[in-house]
């Protein structure tokens, strides 16, 4: 700044390596600032439309994504993605990555078929220019796949599955990362189709790669831990997914705290788990950590902490605890109006549960 000048080309690489370096740190709003000043200054030096705007537009978006401000994010990426098309074109590498990046945003907003629109001219793009088994093309590959298994197409998003896992273990081999990630992306699948044996092979692979390359207590492993124990239980082991849930859980609280919301869920998983296998009081002390903790971290309206005044609910309804249970059923029916609305799922399932109480209470 003092040699060159805040409007320097060199001087805004500075602070872009500085804003990337303070949003890999943790500092979301000091990068914010960066990133700004360098976008401002990118377009008042070289115009709309130069790599380098264009560049700084797309890292300004995507702090903004992970920020939660979705619609700032947005226009920034489709900003990008216009700029790229008319001066890089349609089939560059970096008009596929803002098509990715725009197709990921939408899906994170819920507008799936927009997604799916961005998702296939990438994939379509990345097969024509890169083939079929590259690393981007096989990325492009799971993204569809994941999202067709979203809006419910499981035929069209086994095949695209299946192709992604093929290609990741021919080129990448069997414990690459991205390969396990494909496998346990297929596991998922076939659970959601009711293969639960395919499932389990699939997940007890993708486990045992993660044990081995990341170790046991790395986040891909517990998930993996607990994707296994969760598919355990819906096929009746209750005593294998409880082994697992506690692992997963013991874990969690060691290298996350038991107030972080992965180890909330692993308490909730092993209440439920407990409670199916008639341990109610044990239950009971798990869900009644899950909800203090639910309330603390992510306060009373949340979706996580009303599923939990749910739980206990219907804990404190097993154990005869009528009065208990009516408490915490209104309380939940009353955050799912405000929050979801009156026609939710959520919310229905809310009212039904009160009124089959009241039913039974007479």
């Amino acid at each position: 700044r003092e040699t060159l000048g805040d409007r320097h080309p060199h001087t805004l690489a500075s602070i872009n390596h500085l804003g990337l370096l303070l949003k890999a740190k943790g500092d979301p709003d000091g990068a914010e600032a960066l990133f700004r000043e360098a976008l401002e200054a990118r377009r008042e030096t070289l115009g709309d439309r130069h790599p380098d705007t264009l560049s700084s537009i797309n890292n300004l978006g995507q702090l903004l994504s992970k920020k939660g401000d979705l619609d700032g994010a947005e226009a920034l990426y489709r900003e990008a993605l216009e700029g790229q098309r008319e001066t890089l074109g349609d089939r560059h590498q970096s008009t596929l990555i803002s098509i990715n990046n725009l197709g990921n945003l939408l899906r994170q907003k819920g507008d799936l078929d927009g997604a799916e629109a961005f998702y296939r001219e990438d994939l379509q793009a990345s097969r024509e220019t890169l083939g079929d088994r590259h690393p981007n093309t096989l990325s492009s590959i799971n993204s569809l796949g994941s999202l067709l298994h979203a809006k419910g197409d499981l035929d069209g998003a086994e095949a695209l599955c299946r192709e992604a896992l093929e290609g990741c273990r021919e080129t990448l081999g069997d414990r690459h990362q991205r390969t396990l990630i494909s496998i346990n992306n297929l596991g998922s699948l076939l659970k959601a189709k009711g293969d639960l044996d395919g499932t389990e092979a699939l997940y007890r692979e993708a486990l045992e790669g993660r044990r081995e390359t990341l170790g046991d207590r790395h986040p891909s492993t517990l998930a993996s831990i607990n994707n296994l124990g969760s598919l355990l239980e819906d096929q009746g082991d209750l005593d294998g997914a409880e082994a697992l849930y506690r692992e997963a859980l013991g874990v969690r609280r060691e290298t996350l705290g038991d107030r972080h919301p992965s180890t909330l869920a692993s308490i909730n998983s092993l209440g439920s788990l407990l409670y199916a296998k008639g341990d109610l009081d044990g239950a009971e002390a798990l869900c009644r950590e899950a909800l203090e903790g639910c309330r603390e971290t992510l306060g009373d309206r949340h979706q996580r902490t009303l599923t939990s005044i749910n739980n206990l609910g219907s804990l404190l309804k097993a154990k005869g605890d009528l009065d208990g249970t009516e408490a915490l059923y209104r309380e939940a029916l009353e955050g799912r109006r405000e929050t979801l609305g009156d026609r939710h799922p959520s919310t229905l399932a809310s009212i039904n549960n009160l009124g089959s109480l009241l039913e039974d209470q007479g």
